[in-house]
């Protein structure tokens, strides 16, 4: 689990200093096309994927050690506690067998969207728009801003626009509707207890058993 979650911060960092680096970079020079931040946009964004990823790792490590915490060393330091009704040793057996994520591919990117990235992709958007309005020259009028936003002679400005709209659009959008990390990893909150009952396609069909 600790192997994960240094994975996880070291992805993090990278989308950090990428965004700083670019930005300095981009906005110290003139002659520096705008498009290399949309540029940045799209590393960040595999950076996301990547880290989603991780995440779904990390969170099954959190998953497997509750069920030690749970049924192993509560009883070990209190063996007058009721005992669980669950048997955690075939679950956890069955497990380290033929592993089986609670969480799908896309939630944990939602997830980790909601939990990072998106503020860094605002600002990274909002390093654009400064861009756009002080270099090669200043804005006085939307025709500046729209001769701006071409890319050279193929890419006509309102498909940058649009494309880069619906692109941070559509992260809002998977940021707000995600579940938080904390509701995720809540196993024996009324939340685990739904998914034990009837997964959804959060946890999928063939997830281990909830507690």
């Amino acid at each position: 689990m600790t192997v994960w979650r240094e994975r996880l911060d070291v992805t993090s960092n990278w989308a950090i200093v990428l965004a700083t680096g670019l930005t300095t970079f981009t906005l110290g020079a003139a002659d520096v096309p705008h498009y290399t931040l949309l540029l940045g946009l799209a590393l960040i964004a595999i950076a996301i994927l990547i880290e989603g990823r991780r995440y779904r790792y990390l969170h099954h490590s959190k998953w497997r050690l509750y069920l030690m915490e749970r049924g192993f060393f509560a009883d070990l330091l209190d063996s007058r506690g009721a005992a669980d009704a669950f048997d955690w040793r075939a679950i956890l057996a069955a497990d380290l067998r033929r592993r089986q994520f609670l969480i799908g591919w896309l939630t944990a990117v939602r997830v980790r969207l909601r939990r990072n990235y998106l503020w860094l992709l605002y600002f990274m958007t909002a390093v654009w728009m400064v861009k756009l309005f002080i270099h090669p020259t200043r804005v006085h009028s939307v025709s500046d801003l729209g001769a701006h936003l071409q890319i050279g002679e193929f890419i006509p400005w309102w498909f940058v626009a649009v494309s880069a709209a619906s692109f941070v659009l559509g992260a809002t959008v998977l940021a707000l509707t995600a579940p938080t990390a904390e509701r995720l990893e809540d196993w024996s909150g009324p939340y685990g207890g739904a998914a034990a009952s009837a997964p959804g396609p959060e946890l999928g069909a063939c997830s281990p058993p909830r507690l």
